[in-house]
């Protein structure tokens, strides 16, 4: 059935992207976001990104509608820095270590974070 084949389409293409981020997380040893429901979100969204563009272009700060010539690809140039000095990157995607563990003591404090757009 060609739905089952979109839908294991989906799931591989979802698995990459994640295997993508944990090995960007991996790298500088940071933490992706411990709200799975919205790791899902994001991980959906930069999958999508990738069919659709060919690149993981970042959830939140691309333009509507997306300019690929242009918009920063995830993970962008300041999300070390955003990590230095806010626990997390913009789009609350990837958490230092310490912040990512005072986020999963604090249900629904990411329950608001509206990226991607």
């Amino acid at each position: 059935c060609s739905s089952d084949l979109a839908l294991q389409t989906m799931n591989e293409s979802f698995n990459e992207t994640l295997q993508y981020l944990e090995k960007i997380a991996h790298r500088f040893n940071y933490a992706l976001n411990p709200d799975e429901k919205a790791l899902n979100r994001l991980v959906d969204h930069l999958s999508k990104m990738k069919a659709e563009n060919g690149k993981y272009f970042c959830p939140c700060k691309q333009n509507y509608p997306l300019d690929t010539k242009t918009d920063p690809i995830c993970p962008c140039n300041t999300f070390r820095d955003e990590v230095a000095h806010q626990g997390h990157c913009e789009c609350h995607l990837f958490f230092d270590r310490d912040a990512a563990i005072q986020a999963k003591r604090r249900p629904g404090l990411l329950a608001a974070v509206e990226c991607p757009g």
